[in-house]
């Protein structure tokens, strides 16, 4: 049983990865610099992959306990509602009728909502595992090489990510509103 809960945790992180990466395509390839709202929702999803990469990491340790499922499914919970909050206020900056709302849209969604569906899909499929947790009385260690690969590529994903923040922040602590530029290559 343990071996089902490394699966869902790796295409967790790997998904999570992936939209991250999808956000770094929008920004960097189709010039669509992301608000604060935007870089606060990938931070959001950065937390969302801590509690899959916490059950990973504890496979690489030892057997998972019942302990470090309740671990990585509350970080992955908070995490998700942070991220949802955080979606929902954007939503509702847009939501008067004639509004374009804030960049591009797909599948007729702009990105902030699509975020919004992703967070609420992570918080429920953390309470889905969580309850399945209930019904599994031990775990076995099972070896796992392909964590190393996708804690790798997450934390790529990541530095990328805060160079992302730097060059569009420049040297100042907040970043604009409504971003035109990157601040750091326009001083």
């Amino acid at each position: 049983m343990s071996r089902l809960y490394l699966i869902a945790a790796t295409l967790n992180t790997l998904v999570l990865t992936l939209i991250l990466v999808a956000a770094l395509i929008v920004q960097f390839v189709l010039g669509e610099l992301p608000c604060p709202l935007c870089f606060l929702q990938r931070i959001a999803i950065m937390l969302c992959a801590l509690g899959p990469c916490f059950l990973l990491a504890q496979n690489r340790r030892s057997a998972l306990t019942h302990r470090d499922l309740a671990i990585a499914g509350g970080i992955s919970v908070l995490a998700a509602l942070l991220g949802a909050a955080i979606s929902t206020r954007q939503v509702l900056l847009h939501i008067l009728p004639g509004d374009p709302g804030f960049g591009g849209t797909v599948l007729g969604m702009h990105l902030y909502t699509i975020c919004l569906l992703v967070f609420i899909g992570h918080a429920l499929a953390a309470g889905v595992m969580l309850i399945a947790s209930s019904g599994t009385d031990s775990f076995t260690q099972h070896r796992w090489p392909i964590a190393k690969g996708i804690f790798f590529a997450f934390g790529i994903v990541v530095l990328i990510n805060l160079i992302g923040v730097m060059l569009q922040a420049g040297w100042h602590w907040m970043l604009p509103p409504d971003p035109v530029s990157y601040l750091l290559l326009s001083s």
